[in-house]
This record gives C-alpha cells, structure tokens and sequence, in this order.
C-alpha cells in the first residue's frame, strides 16, 4: 500500500505541472483574475493572495478524497457480491488494463476523445462559468469543490486503482495522496504565471503518463497473484488491511 500510495502521490506531482497545469490552468488564471477584481483589498499581502488558492485547492482535494471512497465502495461493493479472490484478481486485472489504456491515451499513443462526449458536459461548463463570474475569498473552496468534480484522464486513471483496493478507507487515502500531489502545482500556478515552459510541461506529462502505466502494470500483477491463489474470503477489516 504504500509503494502505491507515493506512486500515485509522484502521478499527481508530475501530472500537476503538466496536465493539470495544461487543463486547468485557464479557471485557474481566470479564477484568480476575479478575485483581485472582486477584492476590496488595494494592495494585497502574499498572505492574502495565497490563502484563497490554498482554499481552492483544499475543495479540490476534498472533492478527489471522496470520489476515492466512491470508487473504493464500488469495488468493495462487487467483491461482496462475488466473494471470490479469482473475482478480486479478475477486478485488479480489469483496473490495471484500464490504467494502461489511460496512460497510453494520456501520452498521446491512443486517440482521445473530445471533452464534450462526458454527458453532462455542457450543463456542467455552465454552472462553473456562473461560479467563476461570482467567484470571492469566502467562495472559493466551494469553487475548488466543484472543479474537482472536472472530467480528467488522470482522476480516472487514478480512480481506478482506488476502486481495486475494494475499500473505501483505502480508496479515499488513494486520491488523497494524488491530490496532495497536484497541490504544488495549483498553487504555484495561481500565485505566478508562465512558471512551467511547454516544453518543461510536455516532459512531466509523459512522465506522469508513464507512471500511470506501471501502477497499472502493478496492479495487474496483483491481480495476478489473487487469481493464481484463488480461495473463499472474509470480508472484516483485518482482511482488508492485509490486501
């Protein structure tokens, strides 16, 4: 668990300067550009201006926390119904595929597909360009809290090795450690622009992309491993915390 757990935390911290920084950093920008229009404040301490990005950001990783903990009741939620360790091997097996899949499509082997074929896309566009317009000091963590919820190669690829742990304490310390690693760049990004050159970013993006893969690689082996050992199991804690 916790070779997985700084796996994930170094997906998100090379991920953050590339593709978060890539994706996000236009609300990012744009969020930032309100607050010092909306700001009563003349000349704000660094203080002041670093404090709603740390807010922000905050919402952001709380959001990606319990997303975890969906993702972890998912697959525990399957491993219960199927109480097999051949199932649990078949569903690491299945997650670590997947893994694979996102980061051949976040390194640019696979095609991606347009942003708007999440459903929901364009209803959700708009209620964060309404949040934006409206976006203060006292609002913003509720800002980071939505964007979390932002379609992203990266949070589903993560996701997916949440939903293998098949708990939900597990699954949640799974995106909590990605999210923590995405932190940095966020931050930096909202305090200074044009902090990371494109080909700087290019770099840590195929990093990230190839970290995505050999977690998956990993969890495939696990998967492998339960698969190759097949066997009835007992649901409680201490079994879950052995896995």
């Amino acid at each position: 668990m916790q070779i997985d757990l700084v796996a994930v935390f170094l997906i998100g911290l090379f991920g953050g300067f590339s593709h978060c920084i890539g994706m996000c950093g236009g609300f990012v920008m744009t969020y930032t550009l309100k607050l010092s229009e909306n700001s009563l404040v003349a000349k704000p301490t660094f203080w002041q201006q670093l404090y709603p990005h740390l807010l922000y950001n905050s919402g952001r990783v709380l959001t990606y926390t319990f997303l975890g903990e969906v993702f972890g009741v998912l697959g525990m939620t399957l491993s219960s119904v199927l109480a097999f360790r051949s199932f649990q091997g078949g569903l690491m097996l299945f997650a670590g595929m997947v893994m694979i899949l996102m980061g051949l499509d976040l390194s640019g082997i696979l095609p991606s597909l347009p942003r708007d074929t999440f459903p929901g896309a364009t209803a959700f566009k708009n209620l964060v360009h309404s949040l934006l317009n409206r976006v203060n000091p006292h609002n913003v963590f509720g800002l980071g809290i939505i964007l979390g919820f932002l379609p992203c190669g990266l949070v589903y690829a993560v996701g997916t090795k949440a939903a293998a742990t098949q708990s939900i304490w597990q699954g949640g310390l799974i995106m909590l450690f990605f999210g923590l690693g995405t932190f940095p760049a966020m931050v930096l990004m909202g305090v200074t622009t044009h902090l990371v050159s494109v080909r700087l970013r290019t770099t840590l993006y195929r990093i990230a992309a190839i970290l995505v893969i050999v977690l998956g690689v990993m969890t495939m082996m696990k998967g492998y491993q339960k698969i190759k050992n097949p066997g009835i199991i007992m649901h409680s804690p201490s079994s879950q915390m052995q896995q």
